[in-house]
């Protein structure tokens, strides 16, 4: 090669989503977009699959959930018929007993064996609990409350205000401590060990704890059949804004939002702090200005763990945050979904992901078949690089990229406008085995905006410019 000339190869995307510094400083390999695609094991883009519309329940059912080989869809005091459309699993019609008051929200469904624990929220405030489809009753005949629940160690655990709640051992709807038969409810006021405490959002198991979360702490319960037995460990200054985004996650960690963003609890337990390597710092800045922007919308946050991939799904508004953790590869990559649709629940059975939008309308990703594609617009862009010189001017002769599917190929190279691109080509897959693309820029730093907005899949493997160095400024 001449005098003054190099390749620079951008061939991997492994950082994935990354918004922590500017578009001029960011680190290589990272996106300041990635829309509508994940990061496979190899470090490639690669477009999601097709949310794919079954059926569209009526209005009464308002809480899709999946349990065995079923979808489940809950409603309070209806006999609406749902249909089956093309949904390739039952979907299951749940009527629970009308309360004393309307229901503005269900809040959360547990399974139990093969029935199911549901809270909602009536337009007073006041929540209320239902088993098997009937309202939940305390010993003295008043409705029992709660606004999230958990099976654990034969029994149902569930939030209420400041105290953990919980049945008796075999029977989610036994609240007496005096049960002989069924014996082990009582509660825990959780706020005496801390005042942050007051306002409990959720829980999950974490190794053979239990997390409890408010806002602002997590305490660590050890909790046995037998209450006399249940003890605190340790307490953590770090809690949930949403509690519906907690999910066990790998190998015994639990993921959560915050009002910091996503967060590791392992990470946190081990640490006893929040780091800025946690597996959710890199699209903190999203997170913090949605949970800003919807500061009462929390509850409909939803998360799942998609099982043939394992990446955790985090839906928030019209936005579903997708992190693809592939240690083998050193992957820790976020990415966002726009559907097009607000994403009310996620509903997992066998290896299926289906979700219900505020419409009722029901999708399973990837169709019946699990991979099936549309025609929705997959956009990328890189940070303004350098090639490892910011004070040099560099005029880029030529590009050549890796990839599968058409996309469009535009470059910015103003570094005080990094939202100004210029179309460069339009690639049919990848151009190794013709003629390099041409072009013209010059600048200290060159930035690339790729679009893919055709039928059928598509992936992005690798940027190769061939760059002319200038001068030092």
């Amino acid at each position: 090669m001449a005098a003054g000339t190099k390749v620079f190869s951008v061939t991997d995307f492994k950082e994935g989503l990354d918004v922590r510094k500017s578009p001029l400083t960011a680190p290589g390999g990272s996106l300041r977009i990635l829309e509508n695609a994940v990061l496979n094991n190899g470090g490639e883009i690669e477009k999601r699959l097709a949310f794919v519309l079954q059926t569209t329940m009526p209005p009464d059912y308002t809480y899709l959930f999946g349990q065995g080989d079923s979808l489940h869809a809950f409603g309070v005091n209806t006999s609406a018929v749902i249909p089956q459309g093309t949904l390739p699993v039952p979907i299951v019609a749940h009527n629970l007993q009308a309360a004393p008051e309307q229901i503005t929200q269900l809040l959360d469904v547990e399974a139990y064996a093969d029935k199911f624990f549901v809270c909602g929220l009536g337009a007073s405030g006041t929540t209320y609990c239902w088993y098997n489809d009937v309202l939940v009753l305390e010993v003295d005949s008043s409705y029992s409350h709660g606004t999230y629940a958990r099976t654990w160690k034969s029994k149902m655990y569930r939030v209420d205000g400041q105290y953990l709640r919980f049945s008796g051992t075999n029977n989610p709807a036994q609240n007496d401590p005096a049960s002989v038969d069924e014996p082990g409810a009582g509660f825990i006021n959780i706020a005496l060990n801390d005042p942050d405490g007051e306002n409990l959002q959720g829980m999950e198991v974490f190794y053979s704890n239990m997390a409890v979360m408010s806002r602002l702490q997590t305490q660590m319960w050890t909790l046995d059949p037998d209450p006399t037995q249940d003890t605190m460990g340790q307490l953590l200054r770090i809690g949930t804004v949403a509690p519906r985004s907690l999910v066990q996650f790998g190998t015994g960690d639990v993921l959560f939002l915050s009002d910091s963003g996503v967060r590791s609890l392992k990470a946190l337990y081990i640490n006893l702090a929040a780091s800025v390597n946690d597996v959710g710092s890199a699209i903190d800045n999203l997170l913090i200005d949605a949970i800003r922007a919807n500061p009462s919308g929390m509850t409909s946050v939803d998360a799942i763990v998609q099982p043939i991939q394992g990446r955790y799904w985090l839906s928030v508004g019209d936005t579903i945050y997708v992190l693809s953790y592939f240690p083998a590869g050193n992957i820790t990559a976020w990415s966002t979904f726009n559907t097009g649709f607000t994403t009310r629940h996620f509903a997992l059975v066998q290896n299926m992901v289906f979700c219900d939008d505020t419409d009722g309308n029901v999708y399973l990703y990837g169709g019946v078949t699990r991979d099936e594609y549309d025609s929705c617009q997959v956009t990328v862009r890189t940070p303004h690089m350098n090639a490892d010189d910011p004070t040099e001017n560099k005029r880029i002769k030529s590009v050549d990229v890796m990839c599968q599917g058409q996309w469009s190929i535009s470059i910015g190279m103003l570094p005080n406008n990094t939202e100004a691109f210029e179309l460069c080509a339009t690639v049919q897959d990848n151009t190794y085995g013709l003629m390099s693309i041409p072009f013209a820029g010059y600048g200290t730093h060159f930035g690339v905006h790729m679009v893919n907005q055709a039928p059928g899949p598509a992936i992005m493997g690798a940027l190769h410019f061939n760059i002319q160095e200038g001068v030092v400024k």
